[in-house]
């Protein structure tokens, strides 16, 4: 799964290489496009990863501005992007977030693969010891193999 601000970095990196390279080697012949193509890459590749930088940053400010009972709603609803920063947000409040394991369980048993993604992310991060019993876990097997490895989820306290 590749998102637009993965794609603008790549594309990036390539414009940085190609540029790096010509004015490189206009003017420092063939060892300077070979430099300038790789710090020229480097560039792009830094450059293209602004947006994705200021746009998580912006995702983080609105979610901080939020009241807690705000943030559980999110948990409630289907914006499973959403549900990774809500915990931290959370967690960081000094808030309960064990009562949230079933949504987070919810999202490794989505229709979405996408939703399975970010299910097993936060998961991982904030309910290490359940990940460790589904450790075979994998958000990109069908839904069915997705069910049959989280049941022993559904049995926990």
């Amino acid at each position: 799964m590749i998102t637009i601000f993965q794609f603008i970095a790549f594309f990036g990196a390539v414009i940085g290489f190609a540029a790096g390279g010509v004015i490189g080697s206009k003017f420092y012949g063939t060892f300077g496009g070979f430099a300038g193509a790789i710090i020229g890459a480097y560039i792009g590749l830094i450059t293209g990863r602004l947006p994705g930088f200021f746009g998580t940053r912006g995702l983080v400010r609105k979610i901080r501005c939020k009241k807690t009972e705000e943030l559980r709603t999110i948990l409630q609803g289907n914006q499973s992007h959403l549900f990774y920063f809500t915990i931290a947000e959370l967690a960081v409040r000094g808030e309960e977030i064990q009562k949230e394991r079933g949504c987070v369980s919810k999202l490794l048993i989505s229709d979405n693969y996408a939703a399975r993604v970010c299910g097993w992310r936060t998961l991982q991060h904030f309910f290490p010891e359940d990940a460790k019993q589904i450790a075979e876990y994998n958000p990109k097997d069908s839904i069915d193999v997705c069910r049959a490895k989280t049941r022993i989820l559904t049995e926990l306290p």
